[in-house]
C-alpha cells in the first residue's frame, strides 16, 4: 500500500499542469505549475487560434504600451494601403493574410481604416511571440516600392521612427532598419511614358483640353495639367450660363436643367437620369479635382492618374452644346 501511494505521489508531483473544464463558452483560466504554485494563464476570450482554441497572451498591453502601438499604427498607417480592390496590391490585408491573421482587420463598415490597423497591430503585439517582427520584414520592403510609386519615397526619419517605437515595444530592429537602403530622391520625369502621351494626342480632346492642359502633360507636369484644364472647363461653363459663379455652386446652377447638354444623344426615357449624373460629376469634379489642384500644394501624381483626370474632363466637356 505504501509503494503505490508514492507512486500516485511522484505521479502528481511531476505532472506539468492542472487544466479546469470548461463548463461554458467562456474558458475558465488554465493552471500552469511553476516550482510548487499554480499560476493563471490569461486569455483572451475574443480572439481564437488554430483550430477554435482561444489564444494565449504573451505580452500585457498596459495603458502606456498602448498609447505606443497607437502611434506605432499611426506611422504604419502611411506606408501602405489597408486594403485594394487590385489582387495583385500588396496591403495590410495581404501581408496579415499570409500569417493567418487577416481577421484582424475585420471588414466592417463605420470603422475608420486608421483605427482598424490599431486594433490590428495591437492584437499582433498582445497575441503573437516572433510575428512583429515577420511582418515588419515584410511591411518595409512593399512600403519603399508603394511610396516610390507613389512618388513619395519612404525617408530615413520614418524609418527612424519606426525603429524607435518598436524598440520601446521590447521589439529591437534598430540594427537591421538601420541597414535598409533607401533611395529619398524623387525621380524627376521631364518626359511622360510615351504610351499615355501618344494616347493623349491620338484621343479625340475637345480643342480647349488639346491645347494648353495637354502641352503641361507634355513637359511633365501633370498636376498642372489637370489644373488648368479644370479651370478651363469651368471658364467654359461660366460663359454659357452667363453668370459669375464659380465652382460647384457654378455646376449646380447651370445643370439644374439639360438645356445646356446634348441630350439628345440620349434615350429620352434616360435624358432626367442623365441631367441629374451629369450635374453632381460636374460639381464633384469642382471639388475633388479644381480646389484640390488649384491649391498648388498638393502632392505630386503619378502621370497615370493625371491622365485620367483629363480624360474625365474631356468627358465633360464633349456633352456640352456649342454656344450659341
Amino acid at each position: 500500500m505504501v509503494n503505490r501511494f508514492k507512486e500516485a505521489e511522484r505521479a502528481f508531483m511531476t505532472q506539468s499542469s492542472l487544466i479546469y473544464c470548461c463548463q461554458s463558452r467562456c474558458a475558465r483560466p488554465r493552471l500552469t505549475s511553476v516550482g510548487c504554485l499554480a499560476v493563471p494563464a490569461v486569455y483572451d476570450r475574443g480572439v481564437e487560434g488554430n483550430m477554435g482554441k482561444r489564444r494565449k497572451a504573451v505580452r500585457r498591453v498596459t495603458a502606456d504600451k498602448r498609447e505606443r502601438l497607437h502611434r506605432l499604427a499611426r506611422l504604419l498607417y502611411s506606408f501602405l494601403p489597408l486594403s485594394s480592390y487590385s489582387e495583385d496590391a500588396v496591403t495590410f490585408k495581404t501581408i496579415l493574410a499570409e500569417s493567418h491573421v487577416s481577421s484582424y482587420l475585420p471588414e466592417r463598415r463605420g470603422i475608420p481604416k486608421q483605427k482598424a490597423l490599431e486594433d490590428a497591430v495591437e492584437r499582433v503585439y498582445r497575441y503573437h511571440e516572433r510575428l512583429p517582427w515577420i511582418l515588419i520584414r515584410k511591411i518595409v520592403p512593399a512600403a519603399i516600392n508603394h511610396r516610390r510609386y507613389k512618388r513619395n519615397p519612404l525617408t530615413r526619419a520614418e524609418l527612424d521612427e519606426l525603429s524607435e517605437i518598436l524598440y520601446s515595444l521590447g521589439i529591437d530592429m534598430r540594427q537591421e532598419l538601420a541597414s535598409v537602403v533607401l533611395d529619398e530622391a524623387l525621380p524627376r520625369t521631364t518626359v511622360p511614358p510615351k504610351e499615355l502621351e501618344a494616347r493623349l494626342r491620338q484621343h479625340d480632346l475637345h480643342p480647349k483640353i488639346s491645347e494648353k492642359p495637354v502641352q503641361l502633360f507634355s513637359d511633365g507636369h501633370y498636376n498642372e495639367a489637370v489644373r488648368k484644364a479644370s479651370e478651363i472647363l469651368e471658364d467654359h461653363v461660366r460663359d454659357l450660363a452667363g453668370t459669375q459663379r464659380f465652382g460647384k455652386d457654378l455646376m449646380g446652377n447651370a445643370f439644374g436643367s439639360g438645356n445646356r447638354l446634348r441630350t439628345d444623344l440620349v434615350e429620352p426615357e434616360n435624358q432626367q437620369n442623365f441631367v441629374d449624373g451629369y450635374k453632381h460629376l460636374a460639381m464633384g469634379a469642382m471639388v475633388a479635382i479644381r480646389n484640390i489642384f488649384s491649391h498648388g500644394n498638393e502632392e505630386q501624381r503619378t502621370p497615370e492618374e493625371c491622365f485620367e483626370m483629363l480624360l474625365f474632363l474631356n468627358w465633360l466637356f464633349r456633352w456640352l452644346k456649342d454656344p450659341q
